[in-house]
């Protein structure tokens, strides 16, 4: 029983840590991100399109209604990072495919929305490595228990 106490005690700390972390991670991605015309969902959109892409496989990785989608992508190709192409055997569907812009945005985005931030740079690498492995783990366990 003791140990029941324990474990909920630690789940709380580590809950109440990350409710405390996501909201300035979100706010400076916000930030950085407002300088670009963009939304926090317009770059994680942008960061799961590889290749051409149904635009229902994205609502699908992002677990987005498909209609909300829709209006991702018209942010999106109005920045002329995406473009939408006709599906190659379903005349119905349309593919999200990278701009050469949108390809090369993709790329340097990380480091123009991370340079100069000081909300990792606490950590050592080593540290920020361990803690790479550790939310991964979290992340993979998601739906198994």
């Amino acid at each position: 029983m003791a140990t029941d106490r324990k474990q909920a005690s630690d789940a709380v700390d580590l809950a109440d840590a990350l409710y405390t972390v996501m909201p300035m991670v979100v706010d400076h991605v916000n930030e950085r991100l407002e300088e670009f015309g963009m939304t926090n969902t317009d770059y994680w959109a942008l960061r799961n399109i590889d290749g051409p892409m149904p635009m229902k496989d994205l609502a699908h990785c992002m677990e987005f209604d498909p209609s909300y989608v829709t209006l991702v992508a018209d942010r999106l190709e109005a920045l002329d990072l995406i473009e939408r192409q006709p599906h190659p055997t379903d005349r119905r569907v349309k593919n999200l495919v990278l701009t050469v812009k949108g390809e090369e945005f993709k790329k340097t985005i990380p480091t123009k929305l991370w340079n100069g931030s000081n909300t990792f740079s606490v950590l050592s690498k080593a540290e920020r490595s361990q803690l790479k492995v550790l939310l991964a783990k979290i992340i993979s366990a998601k739906g198994h228990g």
